[in-house]
């Protein structure tokens, strides 16, 4: 099994929405406008005397009192009878209209059957339209949603559901079984399961129908019920490991998410449009929706904007280039392993994207080796940007419509961070531009904590700072440029080298497929850099190429101590190399 098709056998689910803007949101103030009408140079570094650097543009407002769901139906009105979302397995779908009642009446539903205000409801579903509903009726019900990855074992659900304390779970046929399994002896749920149908095999009898929830004679959620919590009410509780440790509940708020999505939509950052009588755009939604970035990002985002949104509950290659025919994406939302996949599957030409006018790459770093063949290969029409986020800012961090590729763009509005060099002796300094370090994170999408682990929160924080646990540096213009994660430096005799930077280089080698580097120990040097190799099908290469290649590249320290190859770099969900399983091979 190829790299690519092993990140996403992992995943019953894939979808994904996010939006730009052709109009500027009635949340940006006026000194946007007016920096829109006088800027023409572009943002460059703003760096204060302490070395803190804060984004180029105007602060954004309006996001103080804001719900979710009151976000996304700010503007429904406008495109009520267009298609929202639509299942790319089974063709069923729902408008905008549909969707806004079926939300109202689920929100009815959950708070009739006994949950209460900031009672927590895990959802574990694949890529389906009904996530978008589940997750804005808890919003509106003044629920906790958190996020489960369906292809987890019982035993990691039934963690995730007893850390969460959650109340209620809502599931697939499919997937029933398994929740069984993993509720029992939990004391905090509350009902029997809630099952969605999704066509795929028959409800069982002691399950709560989710069809019975939406009924027509079900009226909607009171709109006099929204004061019942606030915007620091926690909605949405994803898992991240953080920088270190055991995953742990991550508490995103209304005004963290909403904070982030209006922070994106600065118009020299976010390259959407707003859905009209004549254009809306269209998004495969292959990113897993218990991913933050999926969620946040795609989802709400995209709804948001009255885009069409493809939901995908199980990827597979020819069904994601029947999607690209049919659906005719106008932009993509991509982690690492699909756009490796699309740049070097020769089956996917210019047609399968031919009214993609973006693609953005986000949740890990990806070399400029294999933009640069997309662009060869499949087309050079599109944009092609990278953002920078973590579960805990809600995600967004970074992002640009007109930046470098290899970098993750501008630091977006409301938004200061810090790069810290550590020193031997332990002494930690903020540093300027183009110098390497931890990134510190300041802003409104900063997540509240992790859920009942204060420690774990106070570890995370210097301040109201959080440490993202990524090194990563600015430059003069003000652009990110993200070096990999601190926690997996490699120390060679007292140097810092990151795995990330290696990794681009040996990229450049034609017959690489896919690299991930790792530092393992050495009794005269500390550690030494050792690089796993995936080479390209029907190829050979040796370790003393790949040695050499990289010693053409790079100071002393940095050189190769170790070459093994291997058939697949093991990744998350989110394409993310797992480290820790390589020190293990």
């Amino acid at each position: 099994m190829s790299m690519f098709r092993l990140l996403l056998s992992k995943q019953i689910q894939i979808r994904a929405s996010y939006r730009p803007f052709q109009k500027l949101p009635s949340v940006l103030n006026a000194n946007t406008h007016r920096f829109l009408a006088t800027s023409s140079s572009g943002p460059s570094l703003k760096l204060d005397s302490n070395n803190i650097v804060s984004s180029s543009f105007p602060d954004v407002s309006g996001y103080d009192n804001l719900l979710v769901h009151e976000l996304v139906w700010t503007d429904m009105h406008k495109w009520s009878n267009k298609t929202a979302l639509v299942c790319s397995a089974t063709g069923r779908s729902y408008t905008y209209h549909q969707l806004r009642k079926l939300t109202g009446r689920l929100a009815t539903s959950l708070r009739k059957a006994n949950l209460s205000p900031r009672d927590t409801v895990a959802v574990v579903l694949p890529n389906i339209p009904e996530y978008a509903i589940i997750v804005l009726a808890a919003s509106e019900a003044g629920l906790r949603a958190t996020l489960v990855n369906p292809m987890y074992t019982h035993i990691e659900v039934a963690k995730q559901l007893k850390d969460s304390e959650t109340s209620a779970v809502i599931t697939i046929p499919a997937l029933y079984p398994l929740i069984k399994q993993s509720i029992q002896n939990n004391p905090h749920v509350k009902l029997p399961i809630i099952v969605v149908n999704d066509g795929s095999s028959q409800i069982p009898s002691d399950a709560i129908r989710f069809d019975d929830l939406v009924r027509d004679d079900i009226e909607e959620f009171s709109k006099n019920e929204k004061s019942i919590v606030t915007a620091e009410d926690d909605v949405y509780l994803p898992y991240s490991s953080g920088t270190t440790g055991l995953p742990k509940g991550v508490q995103l708020s209304h005004r963290n998410i909403v904070a982030n999505l209006t922070q994106v939509g600065c118009p020299q950052l976010y390259p959407g449009v707003y859905t009209s009588e004549t254009e809306q755009d269209v998004i495969p939604m292959i990113l897993p929706m218990f991913h933050i970035y999926g969620l946040t990002i795609l989802l709400i985002g995209f709804l948001r904007m009255g885009a069409k949104l493809v939901c995908v509950p199980q990827f597979s290659v020819p069904e994601y280039m029947k999607i690209l025919v049919n659906h005719k994406p106008t932009l993509l939302y991509l982690v690492p392993p699909i756009v490796q996949m699309m740049a070097i599957n020769e089956q996917i030409t210019s047609r399968h994207v031919e009214n993609v006018r973006l693609i953005v790459s986000g949740a890990a770093p990806i070399g400029e080796e294999f933009i640069s063949i997309f662009r060869k290969r499949v087309t050079d029409s599109a944009n092609f940007i990278q953002g920078y986020g973590l579960t805990e800012t809600s995600p967004a961090i970074s992002l640009s419509k007109n930046a470098p590729s290899d970098s993750v763009g501008y630091i977006i509005p409301n938004t200061q961070i810090r790069i810290v060099k550590y020193e031997e002796n332990g002494v930690s300094r903020n540093v300027g531009a183009n110098e390497m370090g931890e990134i510190y994170i300041r802003g409104p999408q900063v997540m509240k904590g992790y859920f009942k682990n204060p420690q774990a929160t106070k570890d995370s924080m210097d301040g109201d700072w959080f440490k993202t646990g990524d090194l990563g540096k600015v430059n003069e213009q003000g652009l990110l440029y993200i070096q990999g994660r601190f926690k997996e430096l490699i120390k060679v005799k007292g140097f810092q080298v990151a795995p990330a930077e290696l990794e681009d280089i040996i990229r450049g080698l034609d017959k690489v497929q896919d690299v991930a580097v790792i530092g393992v120990s050495h009794e005269k040097f500390g550690e030494i850099p050792k690089a796993f190799i995936v080479p390209k099908k029907g190829v050979t290469i040796s370790a003393d190429e790949i040695k050499d290649y990289v010693a053409k590249h790079v100071a002393e320290y940095k050189h190769l101590g170790y070459v093994q190859c291997i058939q697949q770099i093991p990744k998350s969900a989110a394409g993310k190399i797992l480290r820790r399983e390589l020190q293990n091979i």
